[in-house]
């Protein structure tokens, strides 16, 4: 099952792996696409949990007013999202997203 009460399962697609993870429902809510990141279905299959390699890059998403959050992304939209700025501007949870820059380690 990919969702219970209070959270989700999300997963990027790395070099034909689904990359799995369990998260709070509302983490990537509204920010999902310009991460590259998409909600498991219920009858999802072949998703994979814990792959050290390949693994998604994680990415620091600065709120204006609030303390940033730290979620992964597609390494395919990595330009976008630095240097584009595909998500400035946009809302998260009520809050302006200023910029977003690349985890490092």
């Amino acid at each position: 099952m990919a969702t219970d009460s209070k959270t989700a399962i999300f997963y990027i697609n790395l070099a034909g792996t689904k990359y799995s993870w369990r998260a709070k429902k509302d983490d990537y809510k509204g920010i999902d696409k310009e991460l590259g990141v998409t909600l498991a279905k219920d009858t999802e299959d072949n998703l994979v949990f814990g792959v050290d390699r390949p693994k998604p890059v994680r990415v620091r998403i600065n709120l204006a007013g609030a303390r940033p959050i730290i979620r992964f992304a597609d390494p395919q939209k990595i330009e976008p999202l630095t240097v584009k700025g595909s998500l400035n501007g946009k809302k998260y949870n009520g809050k302006n997203i200023n910029s977003v820059t690349v985890v490092q380690g």
